[in-house]
């Protein structure tokens, strides 16, 4: 008997601690979870879904305990992922998931089946990833926040006064998560990376332009439409010299590795990388020489392609001193008369 009255005076402690903590909107519904009134809303993820982000009571009664919480936080080094089990999970983290607070914060909520929620922003600045397991019914196992702003504010200061320049950055730091994270959010990452790059490059970093073409055409990210990628390379090309060579390659093959076929647009592809030359890239001057070498956008000029060769060769590129030893045994000797640019 006494052992009964122990157990019961347990589960009215545990009730009363539950209540107060529902006064706070902290309680995570353990108890409601174990609750036999507890009906489930829907088999269907989906379904489940909508009943899951309006309402406080079934949240309440669907979260596990515990709970896998898992943030990033700033280091010395880099960022880091911490996770933690958590016995309560703190209602004020779902309560964005609502619709009216999805609009508001000019969110997004995709329903990922086929057990998934992801929350994110146009601009790379906040993602979220809640995993749901199903037993009796949908439970939320983990609670993921991938944000990098607060990471941000603490390893990178200065960069509160150039947007663009945290933007490039956040894009940088979500595509190092993305190759460092062995799980399914890796692909998260990689759009929230092109997102970043995507909302650097409208405030007018190249370098965010230069990045978001890359991760796109790499197909970590999702591939933007071709004219997309142009507009970001081109733009990218008036001050990143690297940029230039890319738009030099994307005006012959437009993004197509996986067929072999004649350069589409030379004379684009030859301007740009005479302007990625100027610039100063020896990556540039490389592909002029192998160009003028083999006749492959331009009519061949062994002369010529020996004249970038040897420039190269003088900015430290070894392949720069490979194609002059490979025309030197050709009977092609160094005319200083003639010049790459």
């Amino acid at each position: 008997m006494s052992v009964v009255m122990t157990k019961n005076n347990r589960v009215r402690q545990f009730k009363l601690k539950c209540l107060a903590l529902l006064a706070f909107g902290v309680c995570s519904g353990a108890f409601a979870a174990q609750s036999s009134t507890a009906q489930c809303p829907s088999d269907n993820f989906a379904d489940f879904v909508k009943e899951f982000s309006t309402k406080p009571e079934v949240q309440q009664a669907f979260i596990a305990s515990p709970v896998i919480e898992q943030t990033v936080v700033a280091t010395e080094s880099k960022p880091r992922v911490v996770q933690r089990k958590s016995k309560v999970l703190d209602l004020q983290s779902l309560v964005m998931l609502a619709p009216d607070n999805i609009a508001k914060s000019e969110l997004s909520l995709q329903v990922q089946l086929p057990n998934q929620v992801l929350v994110r922003d146009h601009n790379g600045e906040v993602l979220k990833i809640f995993t749901f397991k199903h037993n009796d019914c949908w439970v939320l196992t983990r609670a993921e926040d991938w944000s990098l702003e607060a990471v941000l504010d603490v390893q990178y200061p200065k960069l509160k006064a150039s947007p663009g320049e945290r933007a490039l950055k956040r894009g940088a730091l979500y595509n190092q998560l993305g190759i460092d994270t062995e799980s399914s959010a890796s692909s998260q990452l990689y759009i929230s990376a092109l997102n970043s790059y995507l909302n650097g490059a409208d405030q007018g970093s190249a370098e965010a332009a230069f990045a978001a073409a890359g991760i796109s055409l790499s197909g970590q990210a999702p591939r933007l439409e071709n004219a997309k990628i142009l507009q970001l390379l081109e733009s990218a090309a008036k001050s990143v010299p690297e940029a230039g060579v890319a738009l030099a390659d994307f005006y012959c093959d437009e993004g197509n590795y996986e067929e072999t076929r004649a350069c589409v647009n030379p004379e684009k592809s030859l301007g740009a990388l005479v302007s990625s030359a100027r610039l100063g890239s020896s990556d540039a001057l490389i592909q002029l020489g192998g160009a003028y070498e083999t006749g492959a956008i331009i009519p061949g000029d062994l002369p010529r392609a020996m004249a970038c060769y040897q420039e190269a060769d003088k900015k430290g590129n070894e392949a720069g001193a490979r194609g002059v030893e490979r025309l030197s045994t050709q009977g092609i000797t160094a005319n200083n008369s003639i010049h790459c640019l």
